[in-house]
């Protein structure tokens, strides 16, 4: 008695056998075109791939040999990364998995299949191409794009302007110093402005700079205290826990949460407007361990000015008493009639990090 392997198998080839020779009749060359003679003879099937990924051709012979495993591969659904890449190209990889991260809740992954399209014939067999319909994914794609540079992710409280300044264009009167003495700005995307935080439905606006616990914090430059949580108590994690909830229904970080919560002990410092023309600008350390006595609001702080020390408060790790992800937020906010802006707010990777770059003295 066969098993029911086999009899799928069978099955299966039955199928596959009748719908393909119907499509074979259907694409037969007009009875004027000269006809290829076929001997019944294995060809080595192969798979073969167009450069940009779109169309995957698989060549065998008229019996379909070792064909399910390579249509398994044809049919395989094309990767966000590789389609966002196709739609920019000189779009730095970083960006590129920015992008992918928020859009991939969004998208289901059968329109990214390539799927069987037309069958060529000729002496070196047969030919099948699957190909990617791009008529609705690449719209979706560039929509999606545009939605997240056109501030898809931040939701300002007071802004009546909501396109941000061209940070790329704009130049300090003087050079910032590094939070953290010795310190080099980040590479990694997720640690820059503009990365999305989806644990709290919101974005990245600022740097953060992963050092041990208690690493001394200074100022970027001379400035006045505005904020400083000298008695800061860490929040118990399952208050912590149903703020966020609330965060992922409102689909964006209320201000509160995020000042009030998420930075944990922090201190801010306002710059006034000598640092940028036509701005106020002020700089935030969070996630601090501790702060010395004497910065209270009203302190003249001066660049370079060490004030405080790198911890993890504000975080879960933080609320459930331990040291782990250790590190200090920091973030430079600019302000002018029409709102307040995080600096590198909008620019893409490769922009972001000329910008910083040219930021900081380091």
């Amino acid at each position: 008695m066969e098993s029911k392997s086999s009899i799928k198998s069978f099955n299966s080839l039955i199928i596959y056998s009748v719908s393909y020779l119907f499509l074979l009749i259907s694409c037969s060359q007009p009875s004027y075109a000269p006809t290829v003679e076929y001997e019944q003879q294995f060809i080595q099937p192969k798979i073969s791939f167009s450069d940009d990924s779109l169309t995957a051709i698989i060549t065998t012979d008229i019996n379909f040999s070792n064909f399910d495993k390579l249509k398994l591969l044809a049919e395989k659904p094309l990767s966000l990364d590789v389609l966002f890449k196709i739609i920019q190209p000189i779009t730095h990889d970083s960006t590129i998995s920015m992008l992918v991260a928020s859009a991939k809740n969004d998208i289901n992954t059968t329109i990214t299949k390539r799927t069987l399209r037309q069958i060529k014939k000729d002496s070196d067999g047969l030919h099948l191409y699957f190909e990617l319909d791009t008529t609705y994914i690449f719209p979706w794609i560039r929509k999606h794009i545009s939605s997240y540079k056109n501030n898809h992710y931040i939701h300002s409280l007071f802004n009546i302007n909501l396109e941000p300044p061209k940070f790329d264009q704009i130049i300090a009167s003087k050079k910032l110093s590094m939070p953290i003495e010795n310190f080099d700005i980040p590479s990694k995307a997720s640690r820059l402005p503009n990365a999305p935080r989806s644990y709290r439905s919101g974005t990245h606006r600022g740097i953060d700079f992963f050092s041990n616990w208690g690493t001394p914090v200074r100022s970027v430059a001379d400035g006045i205290v505005i904020r400083s949580d000298l008695f800061y108590k860490e929040v118990a994690p399952d208050f912590r826990k149903e703020m966020l909830k609330r965060a992922a229904l409102l689909k964006r970080t209320p201000s509160d949460i995020f000042n009030e919560l998420l930075l944990g002990q922090a201190v801010i410092i306002d710059h006034g407007f000598e640092l940028f023309v036509g701005y106020r600008s002020i700089t935030i350390y969070a996630h601090l361990s501790s702060i010395n006595s004497k910065i209270i609001p009203g302190y003249k702080i001066k660049a370079g000015e060490i004030f405080a020390k790198s911890g993890n408060s504000g975080t879960e790790p933080s609320t459930l008493g331990t040291r782990n992800e250790s590190h200090l937020h920091w973030e430079l906010i600019l302000q002018n009639q029409g709102g307040e802006y995080y600096f590198g707010q909008n620019l893409d990777y490769d922009q972001l990090m000329i910008a910083l770059n040219n930021l900081f003295d380091n």
